[in-house]
């Protein structure tokens, strides 16, 4: 059913735009009609779709639930038609008439079967009407990733790791299970455990995986975790990447978990990257094969580990804690039963942890007993069957648990390769352009998104790859392999996802005759193909193969084409007219790009690439850009905008990389209504009068901005802005990021100002001067976060109470600040503050802090920690670029 929903959903989206747009203007009255019945018929079949019989089976059949799809499929593809006929002035007239009569008539034979199907159901098994609301109940909460159980395996595991008794020589000691046992689980415990911290200098991880690339493990180790990159890596070929490597860990004792080994060759490929420094370094690797972990360790006394299962009382812990938070509670006269059913549950599941926790996560949004029943049943009849297929279908039960909508989200998971992490700002974004979005009421898009994303998160279907932002927010996620599995699995079954791998090529003929809407490449295919694609009804492509160099003119109605991680040399056409996402590599045929037929577009992205040639390439886009009424995301390294004159983007939320020569109060008229600003340049593009920031009053609705220079390494003290007052900035300002941007410390009073500010971020040389004194009596009323990195300050210090001038603030974060010693002495008095977090900071200033720690024990106060990472080797990781 997860694909019918979101063929209607995305139908009745596309209706109700093409409705309310302008294309419309002087269109014949019939094919508003036409428009506005089809609008009401899908309105009243998606409802349709909600009610279930007495013993929850779906009224509608499977059959009839197909033949929704269909014509929804149908329905969309004719009014995508049209459009498209009124956007490159076509001549067919009477043929899309023709076709909307058809599918009219498709509709209505549809709604009466439905409609016979409903009375049929009601009468023989007393089915309820139908609910007039298809929305779930979605639970913002997320859940952190628990470890429950296995106390005295990590205990003894950490002793095997540190113990100076153990040989000089590196090892590998492998943990091994069965998949969702919790082998990655276990390893993050032991990697962030504080004797590995202070015993180890370097600390990392990389995930193989069965679908793993050696050129981005090793950028991964590079960069996140030995933070050697110089800006020629991505030239550079494996062998000089692994060589960098090695010479990054010589001479360091370091720790390096590798996650996900699937074979011997895998390992053998990986492991001359880590060099033997006779120092106590160790790898910890983890696999689902026996075999290859026992490999792996070469035999080493107890350097393979096999991961067991919970026991009884371990697993009933991690099920409540899933279930119903860490202060559960069941009200009322049937708490027993819930008790006696849980157990059920617990001793069911026996002991494997990915099942305790999907079974957890169903039941967590289910307050009424049979539900519960119900799920102890069907976990009941799953404990027996094969490992592999016992998690499988411990997923499925958590897959076909969710609305019929959010299923469809889930699915879009399988696009991705398998082990993918997921940017979360692009998976809101593609889930809207999908049409996958059903709004109501006054939220953005946006904000629905999110919470469908927490809420799959929430009920374990999705993992937290990184929640590292200043205010907590997620940025990266990913699926399970197990739920991969199951996406490819579902989403083929439901006609809807067809991917082409390195392994699928043979399948081509077999898959495509079936017609997908959705399509991921993740390699390259016969060119011989192609020429079939013209009766493929393909309506989404995601290419993630390097080079791409086949044309894309067969797919004619295109809504999704992302092509951000790949290379093409074929040219975007004026005919995609329907698309709404497109994300691309920045190159020449930028300023080709066919802007004045891409009325549809939302999101328009180009790589930003991280060095080289794409360092700093600024797409200069054409004048119609200010035409694209529905864009809300502008993304790239450098963006170069004309005039806009009398145009305002009304729909705009997020520029990104915006030109500072682009700075003027034409263009900012023009965005007036963007959330979220990024201000990227060379020094040479900022403005000669530094009053410009004066224009960013224009922006009356930012809440985000950030303003970088390139001008790395670069001791030019030329100042790039000024600040007069407050009022320079929108008033509604909540986050501010200045990277390298030359203001003296003095202005910093006028920032703290800002009646809003939560987030403020300072780096590198964004501030000459070595000292920071607030003068002011109350400063920064609301910030909660503040980063200070890669900072010449020496001295802070204010004159009143820290407390007073930071009233609100909850976190610190300070990364190689080397001259700083002291922080304020008033932060001993703060009633709010949760963290002061110091990497790669001089041992004074770790003291201090740890000194105002002890001050806030003395009062009672026990919520502030000192996290330390200062001996100028602790890398945490990611930390160069985790609040990026």
């Amino acid at each position: 059913m997860a694909a019918t929903y979101a063929a209607l959903t995305s139908v009745l989206g596309t209706i109700d735009k093409l409705l309310r747009s302008n294309l419309l203007v002087g269109v014949e009255e019939v094919h508003k009609l036409q428009l506005k019945s089809l609008d009401e018929m899908f309105g009243t079949l998606q409802v349709s779709l909600t009610g279930k019989c007495d013993g929850g089976e779906p009224i509608i059949t499977k059959d009839l639930q197909r033949r929704i799809k269909d014509v929804a499929l149908d329905a969309e593809d004719e009014v995508d038609s049209l459009m498209k006929q009124l956007i490159i002035d076509l001549d067919d007239d009477e043929c899309c008439r023709a076709n909307l009569d058809k599918v009219s008539q498709q509709v209505i034979q549809v709604t009466d079967s439905v409609n016979e199907e409903l009375i049929i159901k009601q009468k023989i098994n007393n089915c309820p009407e139908a609910e007039s609301s298809a929305s779930p109940r979605l639970d913002a909460s997320i859940c952190e990733n628990v470890m429950e159980g296995y106390n005295e395996e990590r205990e003894r595991m950490v002793q095997r790791l540190t113990r100076g008794s153990g040989s000089n020589k590196l090892e590998v000691v492998s943990v091994v299970g069965m998949p969702g046992i919790g082998k990655t689980t276990f390893a993050k415990t032991i990697l962030f455990d504080n004797s590995i911290k202070r015993v180890f200098q370097i600390r990392g991880w990389i995930t193989v995986s069965n679908n793993y690339d050696l050129r981005k493990l090793l950028l991964v180790l590079l960069r996140d975790v030995i933070r050697m990159g110089d800006g020629n890596d991505n030239t550079m070929d494996i062998g000089k990447l692994a060589e960098h490597v090695q010479q990054g860990l010589k001479g360091q004792k370091y720790l390096i978990v590798v996650d996900d080994i699937w074979s011997n060759q895998d390992w053998d490929r990986i492991s001359h990257w880590f060099p033997d420094c006779d120092n106590k370094s160790r790898i910890l690797l983890t696999s689902r094969d026996r075999e290859v972990a026992d490999y792996a360790a070469r035999n080493t006394k107890d350097g393979l580990v096999p991961m067991r299962l919970l026991t009884q009382e371990e697993s009933r812990y991690l099920f409540y804690h899933k279930a119903f938070g860490k202060n559960y509670s069941i009200r009322g006269s049937e708490v027993d039963e819930f008790e006696k059913v849980g157990e059920e549950v617990v001793t069911n599941c026996k002991g494997l942890p990915l099942m305790i926790t999907a079974v957890a996560g169903i039941l967590s949004s289910k307050s009424k007993l049979d539900e519960w029943m119900e799920v102890a049943q069907s976990v009941s009849s799953l404990v027996n069957d094969d490992d592999y297929q016992q998690c499988l279908k411990v997923v499925a039960l958590s897959y076909n648990h969710l609305p019929s909508l959010m299923k469809a989200y889930f699915l879009h998971f399988g696009l991705f390769p398998k082990a993918h992490v997921i940017s979360v700002k692009k998976l809101i974004r593609l889930w809207i352009a999908e049409g996958l979005v059903n709004l109501k009421g006054v939220e953005e898009f946006e904000q629905v998104a999110a919470r469908v994303l927490h809420d799959l998160i929430g009920k374990s279907l999705v993992i937290v790859v990184d929640k590292r932002s200043l205010d907590g927010q997620i940025k990266t996620c990913r699926i399970h392999d197990l739920f991969h599995d199951l996406c490819l699995k579902e989403a083929e079954n439901e006609n809807l996802l067809y991917v082409l791998g390195p392994d699928l090529t043979t399948h081509l003929d077999r898959n495509f005759h079936k017609g997908p809407r959705w399509m991921s490449i993740q390699s390259d295919f016969n060119i011989s193909y192609s020429s079939r694609y013209t009766s493929i009804k393909i309506r989404s492509l995601y290419i993630s193969y390097i080079y791409f160099s086949k044309d894309l003119f067969h797919f004619k109605l295109l809504r999704v084409l992302d092509m951000e991680d790949s290379i093409i040399t074929s040219k975007i056409t004026g005919e995609l007219v329907c698309l709404k996402y497109l994300a691309m590599w920045p190159s020449a045929t930028c300023v080709e790009l066919p802007i004045s037929n891409l009325w549809n577009l939302q999101s328009l992205i180009f790589n930003k690439g991280s060095s080289g040639y794409f360092l700093h390439s600024v797409v200069a886009l054409p004048k119609d850009i200010w035409q694209m009424s529905q864009l809300r995301h502008l993304s790239a390294r450098g963006i170069y905008l004309s005039s806009p004159g009398d145009k305002v983007l009304g729909n705009l939320q997020c520029v990104s990389g915006l030109s500072p020569c682009c700075c003027t109060k034409e263009i900012f008229e023009g965005i007036k209504k963007v959330k979220k600003l990024a201000i990227y340049g060379r020094k040479e593009e900022y403005p000669t009068d530094l009053k410009w920031t004066d224009n960013l009053k224009y922006l009356q609705d930012l809440e985000s901005l950030s303003i970088t220079a390139k001008m790395f390494y670069d001791t030019d003290k030329t100042r790039l802005f000024s600040l007069t007052s407050p009022d320079s900035f929108p008033q509604k300002l909540k986050k501010l990021k200045l990277s390298y941007i030359s203001l003296q410390w003095e202005y910093i009073s006028i920032i703290s100002k800002l009646p809003e500010l939560e987030v403020l971020q300072l780096k590198g040389g964004t501030l000459f001067g070595d000292e920071w004194k607030a003068t002011d009596q109350i400063g920064f009323p609301k910030l909660r976060f503040l980063l200070l990195d890669n900072l010449l300050l020496e001295k802070w210090e204010t004159t009143t109470g820290s407390h007073d001038h930071f009233p609100s603030l909850e976190r610190i974060i300070i990364i190689d600040c080397h001259f700083l010693e002291e922080i304020p002495q008033g932060f001993a008095d703060s009633k709010t503050l949760e963290l002061i977090e110091l990497h790669k900071c001089e041992p004074s200033l770790v003291a201090f802090a740890e000194k105002i720690q002890e001050k806030h024990e003395d009062l009672g106060r026990n919520k502030l920690k000192v996290t330390a990472f200062d001996s100028g080797k602790y890398i945490y990781l990611s930390t160069y670029n985790i609040y990026s």
